[in-house]
């Protein structure tokens, strides 16, 4: 069953607006950026308007996220706690690296929900609301401890091709961030210019950006996993994501640091111990339990600097 088209359209809105807190949009701005003719935008913004979930400036015609959107936000941040649980986590792994982003899997994408620090020069921006398409290979952190036909459906959003080309790669990457309890992303040059794609736009609303989105993302998949760790190696992470697991023992939410360039591996595995310790602490805060098969992520943590004698590898 699909949505209805009003429905669809309706959400595509305010999805886009979210991605733009500070912005005004007029009607033909709308239409244009998500695709819709300006008849069945003018019904949309409409009902959204009179319900306060958008505010319209009539003197200069355009649209801002309305109060409405306040009152929910305050209802889905009481029935999520972890966002706010994960604050101070956030903050204290930020600066280890640049960005730290808590995100939760919503759909077929990964969303961004709480952020940290502030962007390098070699990382980017993100924002409340930005979508990313949950393809392989990103999302591991959200698919490594689901149940085989999740994995089949995450695996299944890659072309015929690649999945017989890329199963294998990818299965073995499932089972080293399941062992390790972290999801460690090198960059590659197909992860910049990914990087430098969803930066260029604001917004998932644009088909075309989805479809060349689709094609770039699986070129990453061979390059993309640090299977081994060399103590004296460097490494160019592009990002570094443990799971934070809910109270039904399944991922609610993911802190993903970004802008660890250049860093010695065997840095590297103490920052692995210092995520998989500040997930298992907001998983704590809010009753969350990890699944039998937890791996590292069940370890206790060691801080940077105080090397264990016999710790898993990162």
């Amino acid at each position: 069953m699909k949505p209805a088209q009003s429905a669809a359209r309706a959400l595509a809105v305010i999805n886009y607006m979210t991605v733009h807190p500070r912005m005004a949009f007029t009607l033909s701005e709308l239409a244009t950026g998500l695709g819709v003719s300006p008849a069945s935008m003018s019904a949309v913004l409409l009902a959204l308007s009179e319900s306060g979930y958008l505010a319209r400036d009539a003197r200069h015609r355009t649209y801002v996220l309305g109060p409405a959107l306040v009152a929910a936000g305050h209802g889905a941040s009481e029935r999520h706690p972890v966002i706010e649980a994960a604050r101070a986590e956030l903050i204290r792994l930020a600066e280890f690296g640049s960005e730290c982003v808590g995100s939760a899997a919503v759909g077929d994408d990964m969303m961004m929900l709480a952020i940290e620090g502030r962007p390098s020069g070699r990382s980017r921006e993100s924002w409340i609301g930005q979508r990313i398409p949950l393809m392989p290979p990103f999302g591991q952190v959200f698919i490594a401890w689901a149940n085989d036909s999740v994995v089949d459906e995450w695996l299944g959003r890659l072309s015929p091709e690649s999945v017989v080309a890329l199963r294998g790669e990818l299965l073995r990457s499932l089972g080293e961030v399941r062992q390790r309890g972290v999801a460690i992303g090198l960059r590659n040059e197909p992860v910049e210019e990914v990087i430098e794609l969803i930066h260029r736009t604001s917004s998932d609303a644009g088909s075309v950006t989805r479809e060349e989105l689709g094609r770039l993302i699986p070129r990453q998949a061979i390059d993309y996993a640090l299977h081994e760790i060399g103590a004296d190696e460097r490494y160019d992470v592009a990002n570094l994501a443990a799971p934070v697991f809910g109270p039904d023992g399944t991922v609610v939410f993911a802190m993903t640091l970004t802008g660890v360039n250049g860093i010695r591996g065997a840095d590297l595995s103490d920052l692995c111990d210092e995520m998989r310790g500040g997930a298992r602490a907001v998983a704590k805060s809010i009753g969350g339990r990890a699944p039998a098969m937890a791996g590292a992520w069940s370890s206790p943590a060691v801080g940077i600097g105080e090397r264990a004698s016999a710790k898993p590898q990162c």
